[in-house]
């Protein structure tokens, strides 16, 4: 049985959603109808992707008895507003991020949602994607010791922002950390929980009030410590994410913010190459549905007979130094529409009784949002 899925914001990342269910959304979930306040915009989606339902008002889309979910991909300061309507009307509620732009909010939906015997999601696509889960692994096998240090750089796009949009009003978006950086603060509390202490600075453009760039530093606990750079300043074509990892005897880095190449540089021992190759491989392999992974191994060093280094004041031997280069076929856009298709894939059945909860839930949201809230909190304005 599939889902009926009624959609809410017809802006671009709508476009996503509907592709998504479009090409993958299989037997669990269907596009059923959309809803925006601009009536051209609506019918031109629904035109576009063939839904007859089409509302104006947010309210008679969330009454329609067809709909098992609410999909609400508005500008942030209507999330909690929309999800709010949704459940008392006893509607499932799949998230655009950061799902509330106020700590009391998410706490809000988090009550209600429980309280409704509904379920609700968050979409934070990186948690789906097979790079990240190989860091996941890496890091909670420990077969390349402790995680020093993370390093965020994000040279976003602003070609398409005027000083205008919605996207600098912290009204509406809650600034560059709650809109943006929640993605990145839930793919590490993911991997090493959530942080002790934070500093951070904003900057603003020069001749605006808008804050286009932020800094800041993570400690973690065990001592790991994450530095996440966000900068809004580059033509679309032009940008750049990179989130690099040093372990104690790895460096990894993916490339891209929709990230499909992961890079691993460590010194190995059979156990440690046998097990990358083997169990993490096969196992991202399989991690989203309909993407393919490939695994290209470099022996860069052979030490025969195995070699002792020292570090951090610890022994340890290795066999050899390997780059391990794991590659998704497809590119970031059919990789970003399958992590789209997988949360609402995951929310129908948790919907059904077919698992105990969402694999990614308001309360991971609430802990991305509460790390930005204290990072917007602790920053030096420059």
């Amino acid at each position: 049985m599939q889902f009926n899925v009624g959609l809410i914001g017809l802006g671009w990342f709508a476009g996503i959603i509907a592709r998504a269910l479009a090409e993958k959304g299989g037997e669990h979930c269907r596009l059923w109808a959309v809803c925006d306040i601009e009536p051209e915009r609506g019918r031109e989606f629904g035109k576009r992707f063939g839904i007859d339902r089409v509302y104006r008002k947010p309210e008679e889309l969330v009454e329609d008895p067809e709909i098992d979910i609410v999909a609400i991909a508005t500008p942030p300061h209507l999330h909690f507003e929309l999800a709010m309507m949704a459940f008392k009307a006893d509607k499932n509620v799949f998230l655009e991020k950061p799902g509330a732009i106020r700590q009391n909010e998410m706490e809000e939906l988090i009550k209600v949602c429980r309280k409704k015997n509904l379920k609700a999601t968050i979409d934070f696509v990186m948690r789906r994607n097979p790079l990240y889960f190989v860091l996941k692994m890496v890091n909670e096998s420990k077969i390349f010791g402790m995680l020093e240090r993370a390093g965020l750089e994000n040279y976003a796009h602003d070609d398409h922002l005027s000083p205008s949009h919605w996207f600098w009003d912290y009204k509406k978006s809650g600034g560059i950390w709650v809109e943006h950086g929640v993605h990145f603060f839930d793919i590490m509390n993911w991997i090493v929980g959530r942080p002790e202490k934070v500093v951070a600075w904003n900057v603003k453009r020069e001749g605006f009030e808008l804050v286009e760039r932020v800094m800041g530093f993570c400690l973690h606990e065990g001592g790991t410590v994450v530095d996440y750079y966000h900068g809004f300043t580059k033509p679309e074509p032009f940008e750049k994410t990179t989130f690099s990892f040093a372990f104690e005897r790895a460096y990894a880095k993916v490339y891209g913010w929709i990230p499909v190449r992961l890079q691993i540089d460590a010194l190995v021992t059979k156990r440690t190459d046998d097990y990358l190759r083997g169990e993490i491989a096969e196992k991202a392999r399989n991690f989203l549905p309909g993407i393919d992974l490939d695994l290209k191994v470099e022996e860069v060093e052979e030490y025969e007979d195995e070699r002792t280094f020292t570090g951090r004041g610890k022994t340890f031997r290795a066999m050899g130094r390997n780059r391990y280069v794991f590659l998704i076929r497809q590119d970031r856009w059919e990789v970003y529409r399958a992590c789209v298709a997988e949360g609402l894939k995951d929310l129908s059945m948790a919907a059904r009784g077919l698992k105990e909860d969402c694999d990614v839930t308001l309360y991971d949201a609430f802990g991305a949002l509460q790390v930005a809230l204290e990072m917007e909190k602790a920053a030096v304005i420059l």
